[in-house]
């Protein structure tokens, strides 16, 4: 339960009402049917459809703020499902060194995106100089990207990365 402890007790109640400084103040009482729930859904257990449901809140950006791009949504979860996001980084969080390239910046603890401005530099530099094969630079940027991924492709591919099956299978309900 020192998860629990460790989520800001600030932040908001998702769409089951109850915040994470009720769950830290009914710690000792709760304790046992919190643990029986994170067991459950690591066994694969079925969990209602509102287990995993946020509420999408949209912030303003400035003070006059009118299309729907001026303004950033955050998601309101549910402490349980916090608690698990919390337990399944904990679980994969050893295992990110060998998974993600030295080269990737984004999202990635104690590495700056400024670097890529480095690299893309140093890129830059080289394909100056004349090569008889000529040279080509290109820079992706997929809008919805998060839209466009295949899952059953992806968790195929952590099958072959070795991921326990017990962690590939809790995460089909996200």
């Amino acid at each position: 339960m020192e998860f629990t402890l460790s989520i800001n007790k600030d932040s908001l109640a998702g769409p089951d009402g109850f915040s994470s400084a009720f769950f830290q103040a009914c710690c000792n009482t709760i304790a046992e049917d919190v643990i029986a729930t994170v067991t459950d859904f690591f066994r694969g257990t079925f969990m209602p459809r509102n287990f995993t449901a946020t509420s999408i809140i949209l912030i303003p950006k400035n003070d006059t703020s009118q299309s729907w791009s001026e303004f950033r949504p955050i998601s309101l979860c549910n402490v349980t499902n916090k608690i698990l996001s919390k337990l399944l980084y904990t679980k994969i969080f050893q295992a990110v060194p060998d998974l993600i390239s030295p080269s990737q910046s984004g999202f990635v603890l104690d590495r700056l995106i400024a670097d890529n401005i480095l690299l893309v530099q140093e890129i830059t530099h080289h394909t100056d100089m004349r090569h008889s094969k000529g040279n080509l630079i290109l820079k992706l940027d997929m809008s919805k990207a998060y839209d466009r991924v295949k899952w059953k492709f992806l968790y195929a591919i952590l099958e072959k990365m070795g991921f326990p099956p017990d962690l590939l299978l809790s995460s089909n309900y996200y």
